[in-house]
């Protein structure tokens, strides 16, 4: 019988909630630049290729793969503590 929660799982999730919140951070960044009079369309781009690769990777995480999700909650875990302290 296969376990209902196994410690990859619930780190995966972990992994998928961190990333997320990386990405709708980037998120609220570029609308709050769109809002300004003069929008700086370098920020724009950086700030939505940024969202982009977070997606990807978000999207790429093999829940199966425990190596790659410890991997990814030690890249961007770091990012956001520092994106939401600001």
């Amino acid at each position: 019988m296969q376990e209902l929660f196994s410690r990859t799982g619930v780190r995966y999730e972990v992994a998928l909630d961190v990333i997320g919140a990386c990405i709708a951070h980037v998120a609220e960044g570029i609308a709050a630049e769109l809002e300004k009079t003069t929008p700086d369309p370098v920020a724009i781009k950086l700030a939505k290729d940024a969202q982009s690769n977070l997606r990807q990777a978000r999207e790429n995480l093999d829940p199966n793969d425990a190596k790659a999700v410890e991997d990814a909650i030690r890249r961007y875990a770091p990012m956001g503590r520092q994106l939401w302290s600001r």
